[in-house]
């Protein structure tokens, strides 16, 4: 066996999972085409764990209430002819097999709102509350959603005060010889648990049925998992039914999925939101919802699920705070081995204090959003996390893989990858079988700062203005050894006359140890080398023989310098100087060379030098700079890494510390060439919206056998 001629340190080590952009966060499925949403929402899924019912009933479900009893439940049920029938040992209503009924798919699968009374009556003797849910069969009508939605479930149960869907319920008839999994239902039931996820920010988990001829599934979804319970016989296996009924109408609201901490209230005829911080000094802070910012991280049913808000403060007595500015509030699910976003700011600071003292540590601020309050979700007296959502860490030890069918969706039209859209990619890890769940910890903060984010700019020389005050910031974070490892468009703004740099929760300080399974970095600003996950600029020598050269790859601050140069590219290439115009030929070939918008190489198109050219010549001074950073910056790769092997990490501190006072002037005088340059969008074609009847039902005829 070849002998490696040094062992890589432990603490070196990287996640071997390979990212991928996140499908919901490109360009088909923000068309508005169902059925390219729903191929979006697969694929990033992928493969989902299934799982045993004892399993899905023990982790999954709320727990019974009070003294229900399953097979008491079931033996009541039994005696009741109405209910069940002794000759054929099942359910009454289903004298036939679903796919065998003569009778229109609502008809056949009628039967099921009488068990789920029957069982609620039998439940509700001994559970001491009432039910909270009632069932509702409406599969030609859309449920009323504050986002538009074209998906039709066949039936769900609604909270009774609420009036909210918790669990969706969709059911299909089919001939002997068909799939007993169609891909129209998985697809169904799938896009309606995302769409609750999506659309609702009370909610923090959601559940969902299907039924194919006589056999049933029970879904779960929440924001690190999404679970498919094994299927079972339910027209004569009673008892999973009847827990699965018992189990959700009696349960709190937290059980079922709501945030008991977000209130949806009604302001001037909009819908608006009184939100909860819980901060770690104990104080309960309320603030209201005055628009939301950004929700299209909430899009990806497994993440951070993150969604902004400006937010105003509220009084004891329940009313916005009289004169009080507006703030912007951040609510979302991070990772539970990262650091609060707060936390990792005051660590910067801290380290900036110590080598640097209180002054400069101070000055630093404004270069960063500032917190008025911060704290971790608490439901039911406890901090929120996955983990109370799913009550068991880790799956069982024998789980399967259940694969979501997107290969037979449709495949998705080509199309610019950030077509009229938030340049933000963010990449979710590879599919891979291990019963280990990542879970996540639900946390708020609310900042001082009302921001307007690099890519809303319409005006060159404020873009660059900004970028001058990030790349400040990201040059505090180096001098005390930190990189933020997730400088993007989204993560870069503007308050008044200021650029600030956001969204410190990757931000991690260099001698740090630990290791996180989930891969950081939003594609289209990601740095070659993190994408690769191997340094590219290494010298070509000949190696020692019988030994090799493998050195664990990790982030430097040279890949921060990277993706902040990859901003004011994507401005320039994306953007065009006059209204409706459309960028040329050659500039839609570039930038779709820089941002394929999916994860394919684009290290030769970052080696080769930029056409500033093709680009509208107002952009040209401004671009002729950003070139020449790109050439900085290659050079700063070739001159860290010229020792590497037998060096097994790049010696970049000298080249980062001439390419930021490089990158300093550079941006400096692209801003004065870029005054009274404007930024549009070219016009783009959206005819695809979503479109009820992309949604294709049959005419509830089952097919005979």
């Amino acid at each position: 066996m070849e002998k490696q001629c040094t062992p890589p340190p432990k603490e070196l080590t990287t996640p071997d999972t390979v990212p991928k952009p996140k499908q919901t966060s490109l360009a088909a499925y923000r068309s508005g085409d169902l059925a390219l949403g729903r191929t979006a929402v697969l694929r990033d899924l992928g493969d989902i764990p299934s799982v045993s019912l004892d399993y899905f009933k023990s982790a999954a479900l709320p727990p019974l209430c009070g003294q229900i009893n399953i097979d008491k439940i079931k033996q009541s049920l039994q005696r009741d002819a109405d209910i069940w029938s002794q000759a054929s040992t099942q359910w009454v209503g289903f004298a036939k097999e679903p796919k065998d009924s003569e009778k229109s798919e609502d008809m056949t699968f009628r039967p099921l709102s009488n068990i789920f009374d029957a069982v609620v009556r039998e439940a509700s003797k001994v559970a001491n509350t009432k039910t909270k849910l009632r069932f509702v069969s409406r599969p030609s009508e859309s449920p009323l959603s504050e986002r538009s939605n074209a998906t039709r479930p066949d039936a769900y149960l609604l909270l009774v005060e609420k009036k909210s869907i918790d669990a969706q319920l969709n059911k299909k008839n089919h001939a002997k010889n068909s799939n007993p999994d169609s891909w129209n239902d998985i697809a169904k039931i799938v896009w309606s648990l995302h769409h609750i996820m999506r659309s609702d920010p009370c909610r923090r988990a959601t559940f969902g049925v299907t039924i194919e001829n006589t056999s049933m599934r029970f879904w779960f979804t929440c924001r690190a998992v999404m679970l498919v319970s094994e299927s079972f016989n339910f027209l004569t296996v009673s008892k999973h039914l009847i827990y699965f009924f018992s189990s959700l109408a009696f349960a709190n609201d937290h059980e079922l999925g709501w945030d008991p901490t977000i209130r949806r209230v009604c302001v001037e005829g909009k819908p608006q939101y009184d939100i909860t911080v819980h901060t770690d000094d104990g104080e309960k802070l309320v603030y209201q919802t005055t628009r939301i910012i950004s929700d299209y991280n909430a899009d990806a049913l497994r993440g951070r699920g993150t969604r902004i808000f400006e937010v105003c403060p509220m009084s004891p007595d329940g009313k916005p705070m009289h004169g009080a500015e507006p703030g912007v509030l951040k609510d979302c699910w991070r990772d539970s081995d990262r650091d609060r976003e707060d936390t990792i700011l005051e660590k910067v600071f801290t380290h900036l204090r110590d080598k640097k003292g209180i002054e400069q540590a101070n000055e630093a601020r404004k270069y960063f959003l500032t917190v008025l309050a911060a704290g971790n979700v608490m439901v039911d007296g406890k901090i929120d996390g996955t983990d109370s959502l799913l009550r068991v860490s880790n799956l069982p030890t024998d789980f399967t893989s259940y694969p979501l069918p997107a290969d037979e969706s449709p495949r998705a039209r080509p199309t610019r990858s950030s077509e009229g859209l938030t340049p933000s990619f963010p990449c979710a890890p590879g599919s891979a079988k291990h019963s280990k769940v990542h879970h996540r910890i639900h946390c708020r903060l609310v900042f001082e700062e009302v921001c307007q984010p690099i890519y809303e700019l319409r005006s060159l020389d404020t873009v660059f203005e900004t970028l001058q005050d990030a790349h400040k910031a990201l040059e505090i974070l180096h001098s005390v050894d930190w990189v933020h490892r997730d400088v993007s468009a989204g993560n870069v703004l503007r308050v008044g006359r200021m650029g600030k740099l956001a969204d410190l929760e990757y931000a991690k300080h260099m001698d740090s140890k630990t290791t996180h399974e989930v891969r950081t970095g939003t594609l289209e600003f990601m740095a070659c080398e993190v994408e690769a996950q191997k340094y590219l600029f290494t010298a070509h020598r000949p190696k020692p023989k019988g030994r090799t050269f493998k050195p664990p790859f990790r982030f430097n601050p040279l890949h921060d310098m990277e993706s902040i140069w990859w901003i004011p590219t994507w401005v320039l290439y994306y953007h065009v100087d006059q209204d409706g115009s459309q960028p040329s030929s050659g500039q839609s070939t570039w930038f779709t060379d820089y941002f394929p918008g999916r994860h394919i190489s684009r290290t030769n198109a970052f080696l080769a030098h930029m056409d500033y050219e093709v680009l509208p010549a107002s952009f040209h001074r401004a671009a002729h700079e950003v070139e020449d950073m790109h050439q900085e910056l290659v050079t700063a790769y070739f001159n860290s890494e010229k020792e590497m092997p037998p060096v097994e990490e790049p010696a970049y501190t000298e080249p980062l510390e001439n390419l930021h006072s490089l990158f300093t002037q550079y941006f400096k005088s692209a801003a004065e060439y870029s005054r009274g340059c404007s930024l549009f969008r070219p016009t783009v074609k959206r005819p695809h919206q979503e479109d009820p009847l992309l949604e294709t039902r049959d005419n509830k005829q089952p097919k005979l056998v």
